[in-house]
């Protein structure tokens, strides 16, 4: 059930405020407003935008899905042989390709795309001096965005240009690329901003904004790409410590409507489809990874499908992987079989994005768009924490690392005799456990490739697919070079 959400409708500053009812099925828009009707911040209209950003599909749709999850061992790009088979080339194989793909310059664009939105939004808030309590929090939902832009082109292209400031000329955007670092010290500065002026949670009407615990969290997650592991810890902790989160005790559930917005959820994109789908606030994220069948399994595009690697890496009795693999011929979790007959097109679909068959049923949509798309969740928190315990390393820390990791074991095992303690204090064997763990909690979402290059293991893993050093960043958009006019480089060896 989806109650009490915040939608924001991709025109600008146009505001859907969505009450809460019985069934989210006959949920609608109570109204609209625009900038000039706001009486929270003079520019809150802008900000409600942002969150129409977020759904961009350069920002979580399938580009999104292309350049965080298809690109590890966990997946496989899926479809059919003759759909996308470049992009085949470039996930499975790692044969970048420069050329202006529709994924890759998608993910270019609509990222700078939000990060000059908030830079709008920072420049009229610095221009009218506005300072109230609200313009703060304007102020500080904008940067967070603006740090969660440049944190995803910083682990995926490396040197990015650094535009802080708002774009009047399309040729203001033409400057070279800032250095990993400088777009570092940008980050820490927003989200320095955003933890201290968020509030710590908002009332259900607006369910889905960020917080001071989202700021904290992403702040978390970028110093540890960074090996600031006491900067990392201290940052988890702040969320641990929040008393504002906590793990369901299903981790099925936490994947289906029921579980949307909980007390797991730290970032979740808001996506919204009315019953009979004449109204869509959605990307295509989860249409794209849908089961590609026909008729009543015709759920969606078959992109993104977990590997034979993936299915082989569980711990026996390991349940969350059946919460994460649909087996062609096997049970949807629903009473269904997913039909045998479409193993010649894939034998695994990821079930992450699968649906209720009775909303589709009662709808009758069958892409299931309508699922938010879950971004930070706490479990990440946890196991952020108990990355960065251990490699601090010492009694305490080590005991610090392993009651987290418990944590999210004793709520994967549930009731069942699976999934022993990890009792290991050696740090080597303690870091390993945890990568596994990470693998397990966190297959097909958004963390594997990103995880494994921070940790140097890319090489080893995915060498024998193509994988070489240059290929930790992608290369930038060609065209993207050429409207630079010779101001922007191309990376490293390409």
């Amino acid at each position: 059930m989806k109650n009490n959400k915040l939608f924001i409708v991709l025109l600008p500053f146009l505001l859907l405020m969505v009450a809460g009812c019985s069934d989210f099925l006959d949920r609608k828009p109570l109204g609209s407003a625009t900038e000039g009707d706001l009486t929270v911040g003079g520019v809150e209209g802008k900000v409600f935008g942002l969150y129409g950003n977020l759904r961009d599909d350069g920002m979580t749709g399938l580009p999104m899905v292309f350049m965080h999850v298809m690109r590890s061992d966990d997946a496989i790009k899926g479809s059919t042989v003759t759909d996308g088979a470049g992009y085949e080339q470039m996930a499975d194989y790692f044969k970048y390709d420069k050329a202006d793909g529709w994924l890759t310059l998608g993910y270019w664009n609509d990222h700078y795309k939000l990060i000059y939105a908030c830079n709008d939004i920072l420049h009229d808030l610095d221009s009218l001096k506005l300072n109230s309590d609200g313009d703060m929090i304007n102020q500080a939902e904008a940067k967070f965005f603006r740090a969660y832009a440049y944190f995803d082109l910083v682990r995926t292209f490396g040197e990015v240009p650094k535009i802080d400031f708002k774009i009047y000329n399309i040729g203001d955007a033409n400057i070279q690329k800032s250095t990993v670092p400088q777009i570092y010290a940008l980050i820490d500065q927003d989200l320095d901003f955003a933890a201290s002026h968020l509030p710590s949670g908002w009332v259900s009407t607006y369910t889905g904004r960020v917080t001071s615990g989202t700021a904290n969290t992403l702040w978390a997650k970028t110093k540890l790409y960074r090996k600031d592991w006491a900067g990392a810890l201290a940052k988890c902790e702040l969320v641990i410590n929040s008393g504002k989160y906590s793990l369901l005790d299903s981790y099925e559930k936490f994947f289906t409507e029921k579980g949307e917005n909980s007390s797991e959820s730290i970032l979740e994109v808001q996506q919204y489809v009315s019953a009979n789908g004449s109204v869509s606030y959605s990307n295509n994220c989860n249409g794209a990874q849908g089961v590609r069948g026909s008729g009543d399994w015709d759920l969606g595009w078959g992109w993104n499908v977990p590997s034979k690697a993936l299915v082989d890496s569980y711990e026996s009795g390991d349940p969350r992987k059946t919460t994460t693999i649909l087996e062609s011929g096997g049970p949807d979790g629903y009473g269904l079989t997913v039909p045998a007959s479409l193993a010649t097109i894939q034998p695994y679909w990821n079930r992450k994005v699968y649906s209720d068959p009775a909303r589709r049923s009662s709808s009758g949509i069958k892409y299931a768009n309508w699922l938010n798309i879950r971004l930070l969740r706490y479990a990440d928190v946890l196991l952020m924490a108990a990355e960065a315990a251990n490699e601090l390393g010492g009694t305490p820390n080590t005991t610090k690392a392993l009651a987290y990791v418990e944590m999210i074991r004793a709520r994967a095992r549930g009731t069942a005799n699976v999934l022993p303690k990890v009792t290991v204090t050696d740090q080597a064997a303690l870091r390993t456990a945890i990568k596994k763990e990470r693998r397990a909690e966190f297959a097909m979402e958004y963390e594997r490739f990103f995880d494994l290059v921070r940790w140097g293991d890319a090489p080893e893993i995915l060498g024998a697919a193509g994988y070489t050093a240059k290929c930790q960043y992608y290369p930038i958009p060609q065209s993207i070079i050429d409207k630079a006019q010779g101001k922007l480089t191309q990376n490293p060896n390409w």
